[in-house]
């Protein structure tokens, strides 16, 4: 089975890919667009719900029959430049994943964000869900997890794209809940949920009050991984809790990790990855961009496993993960041997199997081939 899937992988590269790397007059700014966008990458930190773009928020509410007070995109988009931190952007979140109600509809915001990514080189993706949202409206997980299912086969067949989902729990509800919610997900896990999660505001038992719930999903079988928020109150305390208490593999955002030599050396001992998120509201925030992308750069030159992720880009200014690299890229001045290590580390902290791992890494290998660039080499700035 394992030899079978490898085999496929491998005549995709050949049939599918890697995209042509650049044409011989493109130049500049043009030229990196085309590299970034054609990498082949993983994508790993993605909330399901938050790549709805406001003009299917729309088509959903109508088809749905259900009210809302704006009337066209740029309403919506209007209504999310009140967000500029964590709390407003959750309020603002919450009310937009209300249209949500049917399968079709948990399908065509996957499948339209499925098609997004891949046109922006990815190849696979490890996406956030939060169940908790949408049983709280009624919704069963038979009708949530069945589009995502139907999106996740069509993603495979139509993309080429071999997509899962992280079974998110949300920190500021009970530890119940979320035990209940991994209970009730029995039947997709493996298949199609990997992994758990946590997300939502920070609050003062996090991350304790969730470590027996994670000791289960440990026992399942599943990978683990949490938010640890940027800048928010006792950060530091919180990198350690997720990684003492929860035993994560995987730190969503991670940037203050930097805060910390000590916690900076058992990031790199524990092979723990890092996945950034340098993404931008669409209120103006002076020095926010600078700042993410900055820590991303200096992550990456301590050699942690850190990526360029998108979070919400379908609420956050429409930015996907290759848009984002481009903009770390010219925030930093990285070149583009350092565009393929965030790549290659974006493979290497998925959970996937070695074949694919294998395989992936050929995809990158040739496509770096086709640029002109040896992979092998260690950036250096």
């Amino acid at each position: 089975m394992v030899r079978g899937w490898l085999a496929a992988a491998v005549l995709s590269v050949l049939i599918m890919g890697p995209r042509p790397a650049l044409a011989a007059e493109e130049t500049g700014e043009s030229a990196d667009r085309a590299f970034v966008m054609g990498l082949p990458k993983a994508e790993l930190h993605v909330h399901f719900e938050g790549t709805m773009e406001p003009e299917l928020y729309l088509d959903m509410a109508r088809r749905n029959g259900i009210a809302t007070r704006y009337a066209t995109p740029e309403d919506v988009r209007a209504r999310l430049r009140d967000a500029h931190d964590l709390g407003s952007f959750i309020q603002i979140y919450e009310e937009l994943v209300g249209v949500m109600k049917t399968e079709r509809d948990f399908h065509d915001v996957a499948l339209a964000y499925f098609r997004k990514a891949r046109s922006q080189g990815v190849f696979h993706a490890e996406v956030y869900v939060d169940p908790q949202l949408h049983q709280a409206r009624g919704v069963s997980l038979a009708t949530l997890y069945g589009g995502l299912s139907r999106a996740h086969e069509d993603a495979k067949r139509e993309l080429g794209l071999d997509a899962r989902f992280i079974l998110s729990f949300l920190r500021d509800r009970p530890a119940q809940q979320a035990a209940q919610v991994l209970e009730e997900s029995r039947p997709w896990l493996g298949s199609l949920i990997i992994g758990v999660g946590l997300d939502n505001p920070e609050v003062d038992d996090f991350p304790a009050k969730f470590q027996a719930v994670y000791a289960h999903a440990r026992e399942l079988g599943l990978h683990l991984t949490s938010h640890c928020d940027v800048d928010q109150p006792n950060t530091v305390a919180h990198h350690w809790g997720v990684i003492k208490l929860l035993g994560v593999e995987r730190i969503d955002h991670g940037l203050n990790v930097l805060n910390d030599p000590t916690l900076i050396e058992e990031v790199r001992r524990r092979k723990i990855g890092l996945t950034g998120a340098p993404t931008l509201f669409y209120a103006d925030i002076p020095g926010r961009m600078e700042y993410r992308a900055g820590a991303i750069a200096r992550l990456l030159d301590e050699g942690l496993l850190v990526t360029v992720n998108s979070d919400d880009p379908g609420m956050k200014r429409g930015l996907y993960v290759g848009d984002l690299m481009l903009r770390v890229q010219q925030t930093t001045g990285m070149d583009r041997a350092h565009l393929a290590q965030l790549a290659r580390n974006s493979f290497a902290i998925s959970w996937i199997q070695p074949a694919q791992r294998r395989a992936y890494a050929l995809q990158l290998k040739l496509y770096l081939r086709r640029s002109k660039l040896d992979f092998t080499k260690k950036p250096a700035r």
